[in-house]
């Protein structure tokens, strides 16, 4: 099912119609980001459809947007909590769903790094059944690097925020040397997942790039970062 199906059909619900209404938003008041433009685009061409019609899938009734926003950090993670949980229920997180979420998180003023600190603590057993949370983190790592859609340079940057993410969710202590080496275990296991990921690692070799290497390298960037703050 196509996400702007989706979030037409579910529209009856009031959470989700904000989400539809902030997408509408963002593309009619013409005062996007670079990264919504491109979200945009992407979403337009996966769809089949021109930015017109987007509009016109998503159209009505945002002018009440700010009233239906929660008014607190909490209340903003929460319900990007809820959309996870429906982008989710197949265990899949489609390219589309990935750029609609960025769209949404961005115009409720949640950056890319609490972006994916919100997906990584949300697709844990507490919020899906078996092994349907991992599916869809995987999917929605997979299509936010998105190997074949960006450079690069874009795909250094987007792994460069994932291993900052896994770096602030590590919890730190009074010993310097034991936070230092639970860091680097954790930013391991975050080049282990990549690496399992045979999906991603065909397409970054489809590309010519060495996506073993640059993992390496950022999760050497990220402990350099890290380890001395």
């Amino acid at each position: 099912m196509s996400i702007i199906t989706r979030f037409l059909a579910v529209v009856t619900e009031p959470q989700f119609k904000l989400a539809r209404d902030l997408t509408a938003m963002a593309i009619a008041d013409g005062q996007v980001t670079p990264d919504e433009m491109e979200a945009m685009r992407t979403i337009c061409h996966l769809e089949g459809v021109d930015e017109t019609k987007l509009i016109e899938a998503l159209q009505g009734g945002y002018d009440h947007v700010n009233e239906e926003m929660p008014k607190t950090h909490e209340g903003r993670e929460a319900y990007l909590r809820d959309i996870i949980k429906l982008i989710g229920a197949d265990g899949y997180a489609a390219p589309q769903e990935v750029y609609l979420f960025q769209i949404i998180a961005g115009r409720m003023g949640v950056n890319q790094m609490n972006v994916l600190s919100i997906v990584l603590l949300t697709t844990t057993h507490k919020y899906f059944q078996g092994a349907a949370g991992t599916k869809t983190f995987a999917s929605f790592i997979k299509n936010f690097i998105d190997p074949k859609g960006k450079t690069e340079k874009a795909n250094r940057e987007n792994l460069r925020v994932l291993y900052d993410t896994v770096a602030q969710n590590t919890e730190i202590s009074q010993d310097v040397a034991l936070d230092q080496e639970i860091l680097q275990q954790n930013l391991a296991r975050a080049t282990e997942a990549f690496l399992e990921n045979s999906i991603l690692m065909k397409e970054f070799e489809d590309i010519g790039v060495d996506f073993p290497a640059m993992l390496e390298q950022e999760e050497l960037f990220a402990l350099k970062r890290y380890a001395a703050s």
